[in-house]
């Protein structure tokens, strides 16, 4: 995947090569000194980064296992589309009942870059009969015995 930076940021990179994750960065030149999120509150932030995501792919935020548990700094707006040629914004809400801090430079949200399916949807009067255990049971409908 290409990438371009249009701000002052780090480029996004791997913890580790065998990373899943590509961390994104808070830009240097958008927040240049920390700044405070109150419990509930949430900041869409420009990454500084464009990306040329592959077509039959989707470019998937995911939460910093760090930050979310240590700052209860988690994602809200997700999918970056294929045909999305604008730059990526990060959408974070804090959810721990006290004040939480960014800093410029911080890590604070790791993208997936995931195939997609991107067949037809088709309306039909009916579908076809499926006999599965779970059936048509839903939240927490697995596992209780």
């Amino acid at each position: 995947m290409k990438i371009k930076k249009i701000r002052e940021v780090k480029t996004p990179s791997r913890g580790t090569p065998d990373s899943a994750g590509i961390d994104f960065y808070l830009p240097k030149d958008y927040i240049q000194e920390p700044k405070t999120l109150q419990p509930g509150e949430s900041v869409l932030i420009p990454s500084g980064i464009k990306a040329d995501v592959p077509n039959g792919y989707g470019l998937v935020a995911m939460n910093k296992s760090g930050v979310s548990t240590k700052q209860g700094l988690i994602y809200g707006a997700q999918l970056v589309d294929p045909d999305y040629t604008g730059e990526i914004h990060i959408h974070v809400f804090n959810v721990s009942n006290q004040p939480q801090t960014i800093q410029p430079e911080q890590k604070i949200m790791q993208f997936v870059l995931i195939p997609i399916n991107f067949e037809n949807i088709e309306l039909v009067d009916e579908l076809p009969e499926k006999n599965t255990e779970r059936g048509s049971g839903g939240f927490g409908s697995t596992g209780v015995f």
